[in-house]
């Protein structure tokens, strides 16, 4: 992404980071994860929401190789993440995350809830201000 807001590094709590999802990208269309030690109920739970597809960002971790879930995006998804998210430890949900409307990346996520998270410029400040807000974090042009 080349034009992107960063919503600065720090704690975020997983299970409020999936409440706070649909909330604010309701027009989103696909949910990409990418991870290593991802657990069998939560892989159960992408395979629920599987779309058929091309896995439109890069493969994040080259080795060792990496489980990837293309998924329909959805209030029942990040209903079932959050649910999944109380009783998991976040490399369990996943490494790496996507949010696409269509073609298009709205959020990027290298090293999820560890890193800095990215937003697209097309999303409006004060979508990715209330986001952040949410998540406890100030956000920034990058």
């Amino acid at each position: 992404m080349e034009k992107y807001w960063e919503i600065g590094e720090g704690r975020v709590d997983s299970v409020r980071f999936f409440e706070a999802l649909w909330r604010h990208f309701p027009k989103a269309t696909t949910f990409y994860a990418e991870g290593n030690a991802i657990a069998r109920d939560v892989k159960n739970c992408y395979r629920i929401h599987e779309e058929k597809g091309e896995y439109l960002p890069a493969r994040q971790t080259l080795f060792p190789r990496s489980d990837k879930f293309r998924c329909r995006f959805s209030p029942s998804l990040v209903a079932a993440l959050s649910a999944l998210a109380r009783t998991h430890a976040e490399p369990e949900l996943l490494d790496h995350l996507a949010l696409y409307r269509e073609a298009e990346e709205l959020l990027f996520w290298h090293d999820a809830f560890a890193n800095v998270l990215l937003v697209s410029r097309s999303v409006q400040e004060d979508v990715v201000a209330a986001f952040a807000t949410d998540l406890g974090l100030a956000y920034s042009r990058g």
